[in-house]
């Protein structure tokens, strides 16, 4: 029992995050410029570690909607309308076959807890799809079309996994290998072509990475400490020492009448009859009451006041995950969230864009432009009752609407073929006629209709109703 109540405090703290020391994580806060690997690991280790840390990134994960469409802009008078429509279907169903909304999803999987993804562009007739990179082996190289481009350490690569790259990466590092042992001095940095690569950034104003809710590591250390404080004192609460008199003799001080081993077997007899949970205390002539660990003055709950300080630090409002008492405080906080997911929208647009103007679908005569609409998981009916008023009061907003409801402009343009050139839903899909769908009078028979005259009672009222219209 002494044991326990005095060894167990070791739980509290084991000093490491994983493989890293909590002296070098707090160091690393303080210098993330230099130190930006060790964030990185203690944000993997977290996402393992903590549910808190691992709800709190997905929330930023899951939130993203990616409900694009494909505007026109920079259009001549000397437009060629079929060609445009050719260009047009051409790039949709190119967006169409990347699978954009699945492969930015396993982007936002990455960034929150890692802040930056690098990816290479892994392209077939049939396929494609992002492959990430590891960071450590990365750097950022330059900006383009306001995004930033990364190259490959090539030394960093290992020959036996160069199979995983795509082609352009393993052929630039058999040239690098080959370059080198013929005695030639060469960077070992290499950069993909700019259609062939992908880097997107959290936190674009750093250069280094810096995940987003990092600085939660000391309140989710002290949440699981609290956590095993609170799991160490209700096993303390629950020991008992029983007090047991060992008779001595009167005419010597402090001589017991039993010897140790007599002792001995009597406390083992009473230690088998008794549960863990209780221990037994020897006293030498002298009697006691049964001794209790419980404190009966502590009734706080550091527990949830160390949960309630977690979410005040990360920004997010904690009914989120546990309840609410305030909807409006819920709604704002939920889109000051979304503010940074609508900054990454602006990357991955423009990342889009610019693959549209590399792969040449851009002309003199038009351009395309590539958008992601402003909606989230939590806003998305918002969103499409703000473009239906706008569509009833004659505003051409019949894209974006049809783009909230996440329908691709390739299926879009694929509808419209099905339904008006080879189905014809409009004409051919009627339904049946009913009272509820067609205007037929089904009031009382008329004189006229009968064959009746009318009574000078009946003229006058049917004077009076044409005299009405």
């Amino acid at each position: 029992m002494i044991h326990d109540l005095c060894c167990n405090t070791q739980l509290l703290n084991t000093g490491f995050i994983g493989e890293v020391r909590l002296e070098d994580a707090v160091t690393a806060l303080r210098c993330p410029e230099t130190n930006w690997r060790i964030l990185l690991a203690v944000s993997t280790e977290l996402m393992h570690y903590s549910p808190h840390y691992y709800r709190l990134s997905n929330l930023y994960s899951n939130m993203a909607m990616f409900c694009y469409g494909i505007d026109l802009y920079d259009v001549k008078e000397n437009l060629n309308t079929e060609n445009l429509k050719k260009a047009y279907n051409s790039l949709v169903s190119k967006f169409e076959n990347m699978q954009l909304k699945h492969e930015f999803s396993k982007i936002m999987k990455v960034i929150p807890y890692q802040d930056i993804y690098c990816g290479l562009v892994v392209e077939s007739p049939t396929d494609f799809f992002f492959q990430e990179m590891n960071f450590k082996m990365c750097k950022l190289y330059q900006i383009q079309d306001g995004l930033y481009n990364f190259a490959i350490n090539l030394s960093m690569i290992s020959p036996k996994k160069l199979n995983v790259y795509p082609d352009y990466v393993q052929r630039a590092y058999l040239n690098f290998i080959e370059r080198n042992k013929n005695g030639e001095k060469i960077s070992n940095w290499y950069l993909p072509p700019s259609d062939k690569q992908i880097c997107i950034k959290l936190n674009s104003q750093w250069t280094y990475p810096f995940p987003l809710l990092i600085g939660l590591v000391r309140d989710i250390l002290d949440l699981d400490i609290y956590k095993k404080l609170n799991l160490q004192s209700a096993r303390t609460d629950n020991y008992k020492a029983i007090m047991i008199e060992v008779p001595i003799d009167k005419n010597t001080v402090d001589k017991p009448l039993l010897t140790p081993d007599t002792l001995g077997v009597f406390a083992e007899i009473n230690r088998q009859s008794m549960s863990d949970d209780i221990g037994l205390l020897y006293t030498l002539g002298s009697s006691g009451e049964a001794i209790s660990f419980k404190d009966s003055n502590n009734t706080r709950n550091n527990v949830s006041d160390s949960v309630n300080e977690l979410y005040n630090s990360s920004g997010v409002t904690k009914e989120l995950f546990n309840g609410s008492s305030s909807a409006t405080a819920v709604t704002y906080s939920i889109e000051n969230d979304s503010g940074f997911i609508y900054g990454l929208y602006r990357q991955f647009e423009r990342w889009c864009n610019r693959f549209i103007k590399l792969r040449k679908f851009n002309k003199i005569s038009y351009k395309f432009f590539f958008y992601l609409l402003d909606i989230t998981i939590f806003n998305r009916d918002t969103v499409i009752k703000r473009y239906k008023e706008g569509c009833s009061i004659g505003l051409n907003l019949v894209d974006k609407l049809l783009a909230a409801y996440e329908i691709s402009p390739a299926r879009v343009f694929g509808s419209y073929i099905l339904h008006q050139h080879i189905f014809d839903y409009q004409n051919n899909f009627i339904s049946m006629s009913s009272v509820y769908n067609t205007s037929v009078n089904t009031g009382r028979p008329t004189n006229a209709e009968n064959g009746e005259l009318l009574s000078d009672e009946g003229e006058k009222s049917a004077d009076a109703e044409k005299s009405d219209v």
